[in-house]
């Protein structure tokens, strides 16, 4: 034993850690009944239980998190949502059916995981994935974490058994991060959180149960010892033992004046929640788009679990900015500066006379950083011209110099949906009564044999309710390359609720799949499909397809909505076509709130025409121009099929979300009503120019076209041979004899009868 006295000790300076007190922010325990969210799926394929979100109140499905720790109850397989920028972790959780399981599969693989119940398995959000459940269902927790933010350990441990840890306790964790979850999976757990030799935080939890710890990162690390418990939170029996998984949670430290998480989020606030990170904030994670109904987001293997633990490796932390805690309040501020000549009302963004305008939110956007504008125009000009590139031009400086270029905002969320579809069967043909109710399902229906003797096969999403009711069809591409039914069908089953929904909705993405695949109009053949239905059994291609779409699924539907645009070198107004001396094919025609409303009472070929003769009611829906999209019209297009759902009490429009949606995408302000329509055709060659636009009112005798030669000088004039509005008109100047200029609608006179036979020159 060594003696000194104080005479002997080293004289000088005691140095001691300059590291805050402990701090424990929070410490609550969570439980299913009072704390969770609970939402079943809109697909009808399982439900979703949020147990936590960092920030608090952030909508995981619009707005950038932290990270999310959710519970899963999936009834059959699903795809899951692609979360861009996070990683994701599963855990699927015991069951008394042993047979119960979860299979992963990522981008296609040809072999899936199967995830075993407990080992935590991890992947990145920007993979597509899908699971396939067996014997379900399937339980599982799935934590969702922004990775350019933080890492995620995951344990999990049997509490009670005789195993120890290094320093001979059990169930004993240091907390070193600024979070910890511990989820109870089995048994009743005490866990006690020390935070100083006098206090104590204990709580006892139940199966199902959630400790939420937040603690000053800063500060000590913090003991918390789990010990298995009776229920009322006793721990003197031996016997007792319990299984928990426990989540720490780390904040990415970044190399700025700012080092919090909630500083992250201090830097992105924006009115607008669904604008993305990427543009604003220079992390690049983009808008967060998804819906409670997936069992998580759509993220690929980043890694292989070993012996339940798995740290997951992050990516450089985002700009920061200099805020002092992440317990304010989290919001957003945009990091571009935008000169004064864009603050205000944004009008100088938008350019007139077009049909895709900038969105909403480029406005919103806009106003709010015009304010850090006002303050920080100076320096930020300084520091910006010496990045040069695009960082110049978004300088006040450059701004000012008016180079015409436009600032992009990403698409608001109203734009960025997702089916949440599950993987497709394969069938012979659609049987609507084969597929369960209150679920969404995809299918592959055979049409007929290929070059390869292989099918060709029609996709098709059921969307069953709760309740009988009607089956309303919705179809898109029958030509191949109009394709701005195909989002509006995305939308239409992304927006039902099965749960809410009677009836049957039946969509049929892409009708003409050889000529979607070729970027044609026309079926593999060469022949147009909306002239030749309803077909032949025996005929040639074209005309056995169009028989096998009609009876294989066109005959399961009563009502039929038919999406089409205009095809290769014309453009389209937003119109409906329809026999309107028909009482509901004329109420159909009238929800969709078209620009121009043209009477056609079919016998010509089309798959309206053909399903109007089964006694199935049936308008075609012409939604703007060929292999684009165009969100406008996608969004009226959208608002009419949801119109005639809520009409035939299949689906009320007010549980879409967008009842009363932006004036801009709502509906055109008026529609017109034609008796009757017809193509004026060149009758000579050369370059072609077409002056009125789609939805302009012409008059009798105006000049609409003119054809020159190859060297300028003109050889055909055109004129408007009665007057009308343009429904649709060429968009390719090379024309030849024959060829087609303007499509003119002949508008109905007040007390004028429709004719019963009216047809189109095709």
């Amino acid at each position: 034993m060594l003696n000194y006295s104080e005479s002997d000790l080293p004289q000088g300076s005691i140095l001691e850690s300059d590291s805050p007190e402990p701090s424990l922010l929070t410490v609550a325990s969570l439980s299913p009944e009072r704390d969770y969210k609970i939402k079943a799926w809109k697909n009808g394929l399982g439900t979703t239980s949020e147990i936590s979100i960092y920030p608090p109140k952030k909508d995981f499905r619009k707005d950038t998190f932290f990270w999310r720790l959710s519970l899963h109850r999936i009834e059959a397989d699903c795809n899951f949502t692609l979360f861009p920028g996070y990683y994701c972790t599963t855990v699927v959780l015991p069951s008394q059916n042993r047979k119960a399981a979860l299979l992963l599969n990522h981008q296609g693989d040809e072999v899936s995981t199967k995830v075993k119940p407990l080992f935590p398995y991890s992947w990145h959000g920007e993979w597509a994935s899908n699971c396939k459940v067996t014997d379900a269902p399937v339980t599982s927790l799935q934590f969702m974490i922004k990775r350019d933010l933080g890492t995620a350990q995951f344990d999990v441990d049997k509490i009670g058994q005789p195993v120890s840890n290094e320093s001979g306790e059990t169930g004993k964790k240091l907390i070193l991060g600024s979070f910890a979850l511990v989820y109870v999976v089995e048994g009743y757990v005490r866990i006690s959180v020390d935070e100083d030799q006098s206090s104590d935080h204990i709580h006892v939890l139940s199966p199902g149960q959630t400790l939420y710890v937040e603690h000053d990162e800063e500060s000590t690390p913090v003991s918390m010892t789990i010990k298995a418990s009776d229920m009322a939170g006793n721990v003197n029996h031996h016997e007792l033992d319990a299984t928990v998984l426990t989540i720490q949670i780390s904040e990415i430290k970044g190399g700025g004046p700012s080092s919090t998480v909630s500083d992250y989020f201090i830097s992105q606030r924006t009115p607008t929640a669904a604008i993305g990170t990427s543009a604003i904030s220079g992390s690049g994670s983009g808008s967060l788009v998804g819906t409670p109904i997936t069992p998580g987001a759509a993220i690929e293997r980043s890694g292989h679990i070993v012996s339940g633990y798995h740290n997951l490796h992050p990516m450089s932390p985002s700009e920061p900015t200099d805020t002092p805690s992440r317990r304010r309040e989290p919001h957003r501020k945009g990091s571009l500066v935008i000169a004064d000549k864009f603050s205000g009302s944004g009008s100088d963004l938008v350019s007139s006379g077009t049909v895709d305008t900038l969105d909403s939110s480029s406005t919103a956007t806009t106003a709010t950083m015009a304010t850090t504008a006002t303050t920080t125009a100076t320096a930020t000009a300084t520091a910006t011209a010496k990045k040069g590139g695009v960082d110049q031009l978004l300088s006040p400086s450059a701004q000012s110099q008016q180079h015409g270029a436009r600032i992009y905002s990403p698409p608001t969320f109203g734009l960025m949906y997702d089916t949440d579809t599950p993987p497709p069967v394969v069938r012979d043909r659609l049987v609507v009564d084969d597929f369960p109710k209150h679920s969404v399902s995809t299918a592959w229906i055979k049409m007929i044999r290929q070059g390869l003797n292989e099918w060709i096969r029609l996709p098709v999403i059921i969307c069953r309710g709760s309740e009988e009711g009607p089956v309303v069809g919705i179809t898109a591409a029958v030509h191949g390359n109009e394709l701005n039914g195909v989002p509006c069908i995305h939308r239409v089953v992304a927006e039902i609720d099965v749960q809410k929904l009677h009836g049957t909705v039946v969509a049929v993405p892409c009708v003409n799949v050889t000529g979607y695949l070729k970027f044609s109009r026309e079926f593999a053949d060469g022949r147009d499909l909306n002239r030749l239905f309803p077909g032949k059994e025996d005929g040639f291609a074209s005309q056995v397809y169009c028989y096998q779409l009609m009876n294989k699924i066109i005959s399961q539907f009563n009502y039929l909505i038919d999406l089409h645009t205009a095809s290769f070198g014309r453009v389209n107004s937003y119109y409906v076509r329809a026999d309107m001396n028909d009482a509901a094919s004329a109420t159909m025609a009238h929800l969709q709130k078209p620009q121009i409303l043209l009477h056609n009472s079919g016998q010509d070929g089309t798959l309206r025409s053909a399903a109007s003769a089964r006694g199935i009611k049936a308008v075609t829906v012409e939604i703007g121009n060929p292999q684009l999209f165009q969100n406008q019209y996608i969004e009226w297009s959208f608002m009419g099929v949801m119109r005639i759902l809520d009409n035939l009490d299949m689906f009320a429009l007010c549980n879409t979300g967008t009842s009363q949606p932006d004036l801009s995408i709502g509906s055109p302000p008026s529609t017109i009503l034609c008796s009757k329509g017809f193509w004026i055709y060149t009758t000579t060659g050369g370059v072609l120019e077409v002056y009125p636009a789609v939805n302009t009112i012409i008059r009798k005798g105006d000049l609409i076209a003119r054809i020159k030669n190859i060297f300028g000088n003109v050889v055909d004039e055109y004129f408007a041979p009665c007057g009308g509005i343009v429904i649709g008109r060429s968009s390719n100047p090379v024309a030849m004899s024959g060829d087609r200029i303007l499509h003119l609608g002949v508008i109905k006179k007040k007390g004028e009868n429709l004719p019963k036979e009216a047809k189109e020159n095709y």
